[in-house]
C-alpha cells in the first residue's frame, strides 16, 4: 500500500504549459491537482507522483510512467483518458481529463435508501464494459472500488487510478505482500497468487453489493486480518437479507461475482454485464439499451477448434466449453498463459454450408484441470469482424431455442456438439 510523504505544494506553480490550481484529491501514488492547460485552453487533472511517495512497489519514475502507459493503452469511453506525461524535478506529472462530478463512494454514502436495482445496474454496466475492454488489452486494474469510479455531471461513469494496474502477461505484483484496498481485494490478491481479470470481477461484485444494499458484504470485520479472513473463508451475507424483495436471479448474479474461487466467478466482465441485464429483464421498457444483446450470452457448446500462438507456426487442438460473440472458454492440451495473443479458428453451420470463423483473441485467465490433464483458458476475441459476430449470435440463438433458458445464461448445462474440425 502507498506510503504517504509530505511534499511541497504545487498550487500557483506553472510547469510547462500547465498552471496549477488547488489540490483536488489523492490517487494511489500521488496528489491530484486541478490545472489549466494554457495551450489548449482547458482545465485538466494532474497527478503528481514521485518514487519517494511510494512503497517499494514503485522504485523509480520509469515505473510511475508505466502506470500512465497502461491507462493510456485502455482507450474507452468509460476510462479516464490520459493526455500527457511530464517529468519535473524528481516527480512525474500524469495529465488527464478533469472529471467534474463526484466519486461513486460519495454517491453511495449520501444515497438513502441505497441505489435502486436499475440505477445500480446502469452504473455497473458502464464500468463492466470499460473493464471488459481493458482486459481485452491485457490490463488488470487490481484496485477497483467506488472511490476509483467517478460520475460526471453529465452522468458518465469513468474508471480512474490505474496506479497498481498490471499487464496480464507480466504480473509484476507478486511480491509476497498484499497490494490494493483491503475492503475490495480478491482472495487471490490477499494470497499473492496469480491475479487475472476475475480478480477485478470480485472487486466489482463488492462494489455492486454496496450500491444495492448500502453495506459491505463482510461488515462484521473489526480489523484488517479479520477482513482478510472474511474474503478468504466467510460467505457474504445474502443481499436479500437487506432487501427482502430482491429477485433470486439478481441475488444469484451478485453472489456469483463474489465466489472465493476465480473459476466459479464470471468468465469475463462482459458475461457479468449480460447476466445483470438478463436478471433485470433485459428487454423491459425501461431497459432498451440492452435489446441488441439479447443473444449475446455464453452458452455451453462443445466445438472442436484450433488455435495458434503468434510466435508459433503450429496449430494446437482445443475444444470450446462455452462460447459467445465476445469470447469463449476452452479446454486445451497445451499450457497457454494469460496475456498471450492467439489466432482462433473453427467452423459453424450455415443454411447450406459451413462458415469458417477466424479471429484474434487474448487469453484472460487460465485454470488447470488436473483430473483431465489439460488446461482451461478464457479468451476474449479482439477486433472480430461484425459478420462473424452475426453468424455466431445466430448459432447461439439456435442452440438456446433448442432448449429451456435458465435463470442465468452462463449457468446453462445443456451441451450441444459439433464434429466440425477447424
Amino acid at each position: 500500500m502507498p506510503i504517504k510523504h509530505d511534499i511541497i505544494s504545487l498550487e500557483g506553480e506553472t510547469i510547462d504549459r500547465y498552471k496549477f490550481h488547488e489540490k483536488i484529491g489523492r490517487g494511489t501514488y500521488g496528489d491530484v491537482y486541478k490545472a489549466y492547460d494554457k495551450k489548449l485552453l482547458r482545465y485538466v487533472a494532474i497527478k503528481v507522483t514521485s518514487a519517494a511517495q511510494c512503497s517499494g512497489q514503485i522504485e523509480n519514475n520509469k515505473a510511475i510512467i508505466n502506470e500512465a502507459r497502461i491507462q493510456a493503452r485502455a482507450e474507452h469511453c468509460s476510462i479516464v483518458p490520459i493526455y500527457d506525461v511530464l517529468e519535473h524535478d524528481e516527480s512525474v506529472l500524469i495529465v488527464m481529463r478533469l472529471v467534474v462530478g463526484e466519486d461513486l463512494d460519495h454517491a453511495i454514502k449520501k444515497s438513502s435508501p441505497p441505489f435502486s436495482i436499475f440505477e445500480a445496474t446502469k452504473i455497473m454496466q458502464q464500468v463492466l464494459w470499460g473493464m471488459d475492454y481493458a482486459h481485452s488489452q491485457g490490463i488488470v486494474h487490481l484496485d477497483l472500488k467506488p472511490s476509483n469510479i467517478r460520475i460526471s455531471q453529465a452522468g458518465e461513469i469513468l474508471i480512474m487510478d490505474f496506479g497498481i494496474a498490471t499487464l496480464l502477461e507480466k504480473q509484476a505484483l507478486l511480491t509476497g505482500t498484499p497490494n490494493g484496498t483491503p475492503a475490495y481485494m480478491s482472495p487471490e490478491q490477499i494470497n499473492c497468487s496469480y491475479m487475472d481479470s476475475r480478480s477485478d470481477i470480485y472487486s466489482l461484485g463488492i462494489t455492486l453489493y454496496r450500491m444495492i444494499t448500502g453495506e459491505h458484504p463482510f461488515k462484521q470485520y473489526r480489523s484488517i486480518p479479520e477482513l482478510f479472513n472474511c474474503h478468504l473463508k466467510e460467505y457474504p451475507t445474502n443481499p436479500s437479507e437487506y432487501l427482502p424483495g430482491l429477485s433470486k436471479s439478481f441475488e444469484k448474479v451478485m453472489l456469483k461475482a463474489l465466489e472465493k474461487k476465480p473459476h466459479k466467478r464470471f468468465s469475463s466482465c462482459r458475461e457479468f454485464a449480460l447476466a445483470l441485464s438478463f436478471a433485470i429483464g433485459g428487454n423491459t421498457e425501461n431497459n432498451k439499451e440492452f435489446e441488441e444483446l439479447r443473444w449475446d450470452h455464453r452458452v455451453a457448446v462443445h466445438v472442436n477448434v484450433r488455435i495458434k500462438l503468434n510466435d508459433n507456426e503450429n496449430f494446437i487442438s482445443a475444444e470450446t466449453i462455452n462460447i459467445s460473440v465476445s469470447g469463449a472458454k476452452l479446454r486445451a492440451s497445451s499450457d497457454i498463459g494469460p496475456g498471450r495473443k492467439l489466432l482462433f479458428e473453427f467452423y459453424i453451420p450455415t443454411d447450406d454450408d459451413y462458415l469458417k470463423i477466424a479471429t484474434n483473441a487474448i487469453v484472460l485467465w487460465r485454470d488447470y484441470d488436473s483430473s483431465k490433464e489439460n488446461v482451461l483458458i478464457g479468451i476474449s476475441f479482439i477486433h472480430m469482424d461484425d459478420k462473424y459476430r452475426y453468424y455466431i449470435s445466430l448459432f447461439i440463438r439456435d442452440r438456446l431455442l433448442e432448449g429451456d433458458i435458465e435463470d442465468m445464461p452462463s449457468e446453462k448445462t445443456t451441451t450441444f456438439t459439433s464434429d466440425m474440425i477447424g
